[in-house]
């Protein structure tokens, strides 16, 4: 049965010869006494194979592992497909030229079937030179120890002692009693135990003398092998003395041969190598001499300098010879791999470095031994759990990298919320997946999400901050076994980027008037007023107006939700509390209150000589029930009471009202009281009389005249926004900004006066102008509307859009359109790459009255702007939000 490989496994198969070719993917090595051929994965990755060698006969012979360890033969894969095959020169299918020229023909059999069918044969020819043999050669190998001893000395005295006496004596009794003409061994253990050739050799030794030479190749797990620790190190010993009887002489050699087992030590950054320098079972008789160490990598002895450039560390002490690695030094490689578990596999790499010793020295028993040692080393796995680093900057996209990972990993696909996509099919969407290679040649894996993106799960968190969340399921996969793993990972960031929403309000004679104003959430809140969430029932109680950024609302200075703070004779002082809340989690966004007199005859005093008193509920007093105020007098009660209020209507003389007199005046007073254990409210009412006073009274029919409302000062609030197309229907909210816009692609802007319901005020524009920074008066500047007209120097005119009322906008004449195309500003004929600001002088006309100069224009499409500036203080200048200038034109 053959000795067959797939993928670094080995198989048993059979052989199906094909045809024959030369291979051009191997290279053969001669290192001391090994013969050593190297084949590239590229020819063998994938497929089934097997070595044959040549016999004597011509016959090629399949290697098994059993024949390989015998023969001499030896056969690894690496990670990465790469075969090497060592042959020791003296291996059993080797011809030997006068132990000087040692030839080997190979044959290298690949199939992408099991059965070997269909199969291609490489026939390779190896041959090295070898010699001068030292006295004494041990190889340590993967599979087997093999010592060859020169066989040309003299006989041996059964008298004679050694180091080992017992070595000798023990088996000079055997030999002498052994037949003539033949070989034998005999095995030294406690009981010692004496085998023929061919008896060694079912056992699975290697027996073979050549011209000079007497070869024992053993396996490390013979029945005949010990171990033993020396220096720390465990070995594998084999003690033997194999003879040859003639007649008249018996020729004895010393066949002991013992190999490390183990020795290496490891940390995260550094191996360990120890092997003793003076290994008992070979050393007959102490001191040695001429001891030489050298090192070797990957087929080839290292100079002391290439030892040094290496950072490796070569000490020959006076017992233990120690060689040291760096984790990750050149001459090793990297390896990724996975190891399963019940998730998604745990990821980790290993180092492996392919080292050997050669070390010689002399003894008074052999002239020279050497001594070669291969000993492959890979470190143990060492877990690597890949990172997750993540920020997001200034361009409100996740940036996410996932590493680091060594070059034989590949990201296959990626799993968001809304599916899962591959690594290709992402690149040509709008997700930006990148490799980033680093120097040292590991590599990481780049990935940009927007957070506007559907697979970012946003969730606000307070009333100004949201956490935006992108849940990631990573596949990767280890090259080139294929073997896969993923990795979640879920970037999470909190901004507080929530414009929350705002409230004002003003008064007039008799009602509270409310502008709330959505937030860049939209209509995500609620209107608390007083302590009562607003409902559409209670949208019906007061004049409610909503639009698509704000609610307009009208509250009676009495309604119910309103609280009293102060009373007199002759007003009421009033306020509305007003609250903003989250309508999904309920926060607070902004609390508000506004507090105003208004004017209200709380008492009326009657010629007929009876008195009206309005008693109302003070903040000062919650636990009041108006229903239960009385006079002076226990039993006069309120006429009429509500919530909040109670109405007296009584007769001076009764209800235990007091009269005085002062000069020429009656007073009739009496007081509107309520009394608990914690509280007390006293309402003093009374009215003036003056005595001896005559009033003439004519009655004429008249019109009533028109209200007099004395003026206050109060706020203009005007506005300027950027509409996404000439519908003006939607606009850039300020989270926007700054809007990208080619060059020559229109501007719409609108200009609107807020919080104002006169349609007899009308809002114009007198001047606008471009800067290149928020200043408005800085350099360089850009007009786009002089005096209400467009900028006749400017090759692409203003263009001025007519308003009309919708559900939107309630009165056209508060509001103002125009259109203007994306321009830059230049300095000396450079292009100057900076944002541009728009601003514009806006004056507020009553537009009944005659002009007087200060709203005059002539330019506006189908109105000439004739009346009045209702205040020449009513002047206010706007300005937008930036606008950048996109790469190239729009088209």
């Amino acid at each position: 049965m053959a000795f067959c490989l797939r993928l670094g496994v080995a198989l048993i198969m059979l052989l199906s010869e094909v045809r024959m070719q030369s291979p051009g993917t191997m290279n053969t090595t001669c290192l001391g006494n090994l013969m050593i051929m190297d084949v590239d994965s590229s020819l063998t990755w994938g497929n089934h194979f097997i070595f044959n060698v040549m016999d004597p006969t011509g016959k090629f012979i399949p290697l098994t592992p059993a024949l390989a360890t015998q023969c001499g033969y030896s056969i690894s894969v690496d990670h990465w497909g790469n075969v090497k095959f060592i042959a020791s020169v003296l291996s059993c299918f080797a011809e030997n030229n006068d132990d000087e020229y040692f030839s080997l023909t190979v044959q290298l059999q690949i199939s992408p079937n099991v059965d070997m069918s269909s199969s291609t044969k490489y026939t390779w020819n190896m041959g090295c030179d070898y010699f001068p043999w030292p006295a004494r050669e041990i190889l340590c190998e993967r599979n087997y120890m093999e010592v060859s001893v020169r066989r040309g000395v003299p006989l041996i005295e059964p008298n004679f002692v050694q180091d080992a006496p017992e070595d000798w004596s023990l088996a000079f009794p055997e030999a002498t009693t052994a037949e003539n003409d033949i070989w034998q061994i005999v095995f030294h253990l406690p009981k010692e135990k004496a085998m023929t050739v061919h008896q060694a050799m079912s056992e699975g030794y290697g027996v073979n003398t050549t011209y000079s030479r007497i070869v024992l190749r053993t396996p490390y797990n013979t029945s005949e092998s010990q171990s033993q620790l020396i220096q720390g190190v465990p070995l594998s010993v084999v003690r033997s003395t194999t003879f040859y009887k003639q007649r008249w002489m018996i020729l004895m050699v010393d066949t002991a041969v013992a190999c490390p087992i183990d020795g290496t030590t490891f940390t995260e950054e550094m191996i360990t190598w120890a092997v003793p320098q003076i290994i008992t079972p070979l050393v007959p008789t102490l001191p040695i001499s001429n001891v030489d160490v050298q090192l070797g990598v990957n087929n080839e002895i290292l100079l002391p300098s290439t030892i040094i450039a290496r950072n490796y560390n070569l000490t020959v002490g006076p017992n233990v010879v120690i060689v040291q690695f760096p984790v990750g030094a050149t001459g090793g490689y990297y390896k990724s791999h996975v190891i399963p578990d019940s998730a998604h596999g745990i990821y980790g790499i290993t180092y492996t470095i392919d080292p050997f010793l050669v070390y010689s020295w002399e003894d008074d028993t052999y002239d020279k031994t050497k001594y070669t040692l291969l000993h492959p080393i890979t470190t143990p796995f060492m877990p690597r759990p890949p990172h997750v680093n993540y920020t997001v900057p200034d361009n409100q996209r996740f940036n996410v990298t996932l590493g680091t990972f060594l070059p034989d990993v590949e990201l296959v696909q990626i799993t968001f919320v809304t599916g899962t996509l591959t690594i290709p099919y992402m690149v040509n969407l709008w997700h930006n997946v990148q490799e980033h290679i680093f120097p040292n040649g590991s590599k990481a894996y780049n990935l940009q999400v927007p957070l506007v993106d559907p697979n970012v799960v946003v969730e606000v968190t307070s009333p100004t901050t949201r956490r935006y969340t992108l849940p990631l399921l990573y596949q990767l996969v280890v090259l080139p076994e294929n073997d896969t793993f993923t990795h979640p990972a879920q970037p999470e960031i909190t901004l507080q980027d929530i414009v929350p929403p705002t409230v004002t309000g003003y008064c007039d004679l008799a009602n509270f008037y409310v502008n709330a104003t959505n937030g860049n959430l939209g209509k995500n809140w609620l209107l608390v007023v007083g302590t009562r969430t607003l409902t559409p029932a209670m949208e019906t109680e007061y004049t409610y107006q909503e639009t698509a950024t704000s609610v307009l609302m009208t509250v009676p200075y009495n309604s119910p939700d309103v609280v009293y703070e102060l009373v007199s004779s002759s007003e009421i002082r009033s306020r509305l509390d007003l609250a903003l809340k989250d309508s999904a989690k309920l926060w607070i966004y902004t609390n508000f209150s506004i507090s105003c007199s208004f004017p209200l005859k709380m008492i009326e005093c009657y010629t007929n000589g009876t008195m009206t008193a309005l008693a109302v509920k003070v903040e000062s007093v919650p636990s009041l029930n108006p229903s239960q105020l009385t006079l002076r007098d226990p039993s006069c009660k309120p006429s009429l009471s509500t919530d909040g209020t109670a109405f007296f209507h009584f007769n001076v003389n009764t209800c235990q009202t007091t009269r005085k007199f002062a000069s020429n005046i009656m007073t009739y007073e009496n007081e509107v009281q309520w009394t608990s254990p914690t509280i007390t409210y006293r309402f003093a009412i009374a009215c003036h009389y003056y005595i001896n006073d005559t009033e003439v009274v004519s009655l004429e029919p008249m019109d009533n005249p028109a209200p007099v409302v004395e003026p206050v000062l109060g706020m203009i609030t005007v506005v300027i926004k950027l509409a996404l197309d000439v519908s003006y229907n939607s606009f850039y909210g300020s989270s926007d900004y700054p809007v990208v816009k080619y060059l020559q692609e229109p501007l719409y802007f609108e200009v609107e006066l807020l919080n104002r319901q006169d349609p007899q005020v009308e809002l114009f524009l007198e001047n606008c102008w471009a800067t290149a920074s928020t200043d408005r008066d800085r350099s360089p500047q850009w007009d786009i509307i002089i005096d209400s007209c467009e900028n006749t120097e400017d090759l692409y005119k203003t263009i001025f859009h007519p308003v009309t009322a919708n559900q939107r906008v309630l009165f056209p004449s508060h509001l103002k359109r125009f259109e203007v195309k994306m321009f830059t500003f230049t300095n000396e004929q450079t292009v100057l790459e900076t944002p541009i600001y728009v601003h514009c002088g806006v004056v507020i006309c009553d537009a009944n009255q005659p002009s007087d100069g200060v709203c005059r224009g002539q330019c506006i499409p189908g109105k000439q702007r004739f009346g009045r500036s209702a205040d020449r203080k009513n002047r206010v200048v706007v300005s937008s939000g930036p606008i950048d200038v996109g790469a190239g034109s729009h088209s």
